[in-house]
């Protein structure tokens, strides 16, 4: 004589819940690998640069400038001097640069002294700096 501890109804619901439950998991897994697969690819990323202040004449902290396609967006390239509307930026972020911005000779007068001007925060810093 067979004993059935729980009714066939009660294992088949059972049966039914746990197979939900592992759709929906390996739905989410699919879904997080997917996600991370995702930010390996190109897309907007932010150019950032540092604009030259004419007033100071020192180099601000680094700004977003625009946006540019790229997979990644390194800062290991040597600095260049990008022009948008009247102000001068140095940045070196390697290239795409942002559309909107133009790329101005180095050896122009005005490239050439913003490549060469120190960061305005090293010169709040410098003791020298307050001195008359």
């Amino acid at each position: 004589m067979k004993v059935d501890l729980l009714p066939q109804s009660v294992l088949a619901r059972a049966r039914a819940r746990w197979r939900r439950r592992l759709v929906v998991l390996l739905g989410t897994a699919a879904g997080l690998l997917a996600s991370a697969a995702g930010c390996e690819e190109a897309g907007p990323r932010v150019y950032t640069a540092q604009r030259h202040s004419l007033e100071t004449s020192c180099l601000e902290t680094y700004a977003p400038l625009g946006l540019v396609q790229a997979e990644a967006v390194s800062s290991l390239c040597e600095p260049v001097c990008l022009l948008l509307g009247e102000d001068r930026y140095v940045s070196a972020v390697c290239p795409p640069y942002p559309a909107e911005t133009s790329l101005e000779p180095e050896d122009s007068d005005g490239c050439a002294a913003a490549l060469a001007a120190p960061s305005c925060d090293a010169l709040e810093e410098s003791p020298d700096a307050a001195a008359p």
